[in-house]
């Protein structure tokens, strides 16, 4: 094989690898009318599990307040704080009707809430190496009238090119969970 055939077929290779990332497109939900710029403060609720691994969902919220921080688009409510108005305004419930939507809007001071589920949280075999697939929906409902304003659902396999080509290099749960969660959040404030 010639040197040039050679340097075509790894370019190839490696556009082909930098195509096929590890991220699996989101399904994403933007409401046509709503204006983001009214939201100045939002409350993460805890984040609900799916899946088989212990905190999931807990590590997954603490992880979308932190990236959502990380913007700097909004203020966001402490996790104790919000845990203390679920309880009283939920009572242990997980998914709030219209009414509590607003009445969490009110005693948290937030124009907008962030609900979210890890729908799965697994290793895989993929070729020599086990890797993490994560999938963690999400969206945002305004205080006001309970409207969903947002929604997204992403999925992050934890591979990377070396592992897909040379069989190892594959990502830890927790990093590809942190990846999913900021891509989550880059494609709510992008």
């Amino acid at each position: 094989m010639s040197r040039d055939r050679i340097v075509r077929v790894a370019t190839l290779l490696a556009v082909l690898g930098v195509a096929g990332c590890a991220s699996v497109p989101k399904a994403r939900f933007v409401h046509p009318e709503f204006d983001f710029g009214y939201v100045e403060r939002v409350a993460v609720l805890p984040f609900g599990n799916l899946s088989p691994v212990r905190d999931a969902g807990e590590k997954a919220g603490r992880l979308f307040i932190t990236e959502l921080l990380a913007t700097g688009a909004v203020d966001v409510v402490e996790p104790g704080e919000v845990r203390a108005a679920v309880e009283a305004v939920l009572g242990g419930g997980t998914d709030p009707t219209t009414e509590q939507i607003q009445a969490l809007g009110k005693r948290l001071g937030v124009q907008a809430l962030v609900l979210g589920t890890v729908t799965e949280f697994e290793t895989v075999r993929s070729g020599a190496s086990s890797v993490p697939v994560i999938t963690i929906d999400a969206h945002m409902v305004e205080t006001e009238s309970g409207a969903t304003v947002w929604a997204a659902t992403h999925t992050v396999r934890g591979t990377t090119f070396s592992s897909r080509v040379f069989g190892s290099g594959a990502l830890a749960g927790a990093e590809a969970m942190r990846r999913c969660v900021h891509e989550l959040v880059e494609a709510l404030t992008s």
